[in-house]
């Protein structure tokens, strides 16, 4: 359908902003016009350079606030924010608003709705985040990720959910042959490799564990080198203490990983944090992993996404706040060195991954458009 005209908005972390970047670059595409809407502070992320900057809009949405002595500014800024974004739809003959999560998609879904505009949902976890929950009432469809989504959302609203996977960026999708990947990293000599994430700000409980699994298992990982994206925050501090013990070797360390995907075709196993957007990355790049759930997730979320890759035998999950490097290493010899159940995890991956997630999603707004015009 060609008369379509899309927003989509999401921010305040990397996970809403991906997966928006996803389905705009399928828009781009199949030649629909579409804008991105971000935050101000997303302007940090670096990959929203792959968004063409007259297609890329940033404001000043405001964060959710409990305090009553904030409440008459953010409904200020709330309500700013949201005028704008009624111009801007008006203006471009918005059709339908893609809301991708975060408290930065909250003022533009209100004027959406306001404007009686389409609105779809993008929830990336299996429990519902505020925007889902405040705006699903009046939402056309709630796109999910996983299939138990609906154990966390009223029964009223279980006709609403399409169960379409989180769309992945196709810079991530990337076909590289194994031995290219690991000359990109330098570790071309290495048998095996372990990709480590710490994420954008750097999660200090997986640094520090893989810091010690490094010092503490340096000859069973003789032959296995680690791509760590330690996170910006903690990167010259993990750097130093690797020079400080002499464990340079094998270990390639950065803040961040630009090109991702290279990073996951080098890889044969990943330890990461369970937030959706990077668990997909995985399964569709066929790479087991060693999820550590945050603990302090909203809902504990991100402990509920791992319980759906330990399900599937997709991952295996080590929970806590006091993990031990010996539980680690425990589950990482066990995945490497069974290679029945590591090949096993692949296919696993593979079937969990849904790496048509952006095109399923618009053609099923599409559809849904043209059955509404006929």
């Amino acid at each position: 359908m060609n008369n379509r005209k899309i927003l989509i908005t999401g921010g305040g972390t990397g996970g809403h902003i991906s997966p928006g970047i996803a389905i705009y670059e399928e828009c781009r595409d199949q030649n629909i016009p579409c804008w991105l809407l971000v935050g101000n502070r997303d302007s940090r992320f670096t990959y929203l350079n792959e968004v063409d900057e007259r297609s890329l809009m940033f404001y000043g949405a405001p964060r959710f606030t409990k305090n009553p002595f904030k409440i008459p500014l953010f409904l200020l800024k709330f309500l700013f924010s949201s005028l704008k974004i009624r111009r801007f739809i008006r203006k471009k003959g918005i059709t339908d608003v893609i809301g991708m999560g975060g408290y930065v998609s909250a003022p533009a879904l209100f004027a959406a709705k306001q404007m009686k505009k389409n609105i779809w949902l993008c929830e990336q976890n299996v429990v519902p985040g505020k925007v889902t929950q405040l705006f699903i009432r009046h939402a056309m469809g709630v796109f999910s990720t996983f299939k138990n989504c609906t154990r966390f959302i009223d029964s009223r609203y279980h006709d609403k959910i399409i169960l379409a996977g989180n769309p992945i960026r196709k810079n991530v999708l990337t076909d590289v042959d194994k031995k290219d990947a690991l000359k990109k990293f330098n570790l071309s000599h290495c048998s095996r490799v372990i990709l480590a994430i710490g994420g954008s700000q750097g999660a200090q409980q997986i640094n520090d564990l893989v810091l010690q699994l490094k010092m503490k298992y340096a000859k069973e990982l003789i032959n296995t080198g680690i791509i760590w994206c330690t996170g910006a925050g903690t990167f010259e501090k993990y750097k130093a203490l690797l020079a400080e013990n002499n464990l340079m070797g094998s270990i390639y360390i950065s803040p961040f990983v630009e090109e991702i995907g290279y990073a996951y075709a080098a890889s044969d196993l990943a330890i990461s944090r369970s937030g959706s957007g990077v668990m997909v990355e995985m399964a569709a790049m066929e790479l087991p992993s060693i999820l550590i759930p945050y603990p302090y997730a909203a809902m504990n979320h991100q402990s509920h996404n791992a319980d759906e890759f330990v399900e599937a035998n997709a991952a295996v999950k080590i929970e806590g706040k006091d993990i031990t490097v010996e539980a680690l290493a425990e589950s990482v010899f066990r995945i490497l060195d069974n290679k029945n159940r590591y090949n096993g995890m692949r296919e696993s991956c593979l079937k969990e991954a849904k790496t048509e997630a952006a095109s399923f999603i618009l053609k099923f707004i599409g559809d849904y458009n043209n059955a509404v015009s006929k």
